[in-house]
């Protein structure tokens, strides 16, 4: 593919996928703050409308645990900028990430997706091989020279 779609978390559903995946780019769908339902929602979307190749993208971090003195730290050190633009710090602790797992492995399987792209790290082997089982295609991005090494390496 020419040109592969960044996946968006967050501000991006399937129909840009559908669009680039059309367009003869390969679209990617980003999965990583979707819950279950919604993946499949918009996998079934996906293939409802293109028969072309796409991505799914997922993240492969570690859950640190709720902190709320973690929270209040960084709501103080941006209080002064809220308080300069007239807004309050009535913010969210963000939106819900949930990383690759065999549950969401459950739930897509049955796709086949051709490409599953992975952000901050891979899944564990076994988990990374039963998705290769499918025959999809993985990808990975790296952040820095060393993360690039060490995924080059597995």
């Amino acid at each position: 593919f020419p040109i592969i779609q960044a996946p968006m978390a967050g501000v991006q559903s399937s129909a840009l996928a559908i669009a680039v995946s059309e367009a003869g780019g390969l679209g990617s769908l980003p999965c990583g703050m979707l819950n279950t339902e919604k993946i499949i929602n918009e996998i079934e979307t996906i293939k409802g409308s293109t028969s072309k190749p796409y991505n799914l993208n997922f993240f492969c971090h570690n859950l640190r645990p709720y902190d709320e003195n973690r929270q209040v730290i960084w709501r103080n050190t941006l209080q002064p900028y809220f308080a300069e633009l007239d807004s309050e710090v009535n913010l969210s602790v963000g939106g819900t990430r949930v990383p690759f797992s065999h549950d969401i492995a459950d739930a897509i399987e049955r796709f086949s997706p051709e490409f599953i792209s992975f952000h901050f790290g891979l899944p564990n082997k076994d988990l990374l091989k039963r998705v290769k089982s499918w025959g999809t295609k993985v990808v990975s991005s790296a952040t820095t020279l060393e993360e690039a090494i060490w995924l080059e390496s597995q």
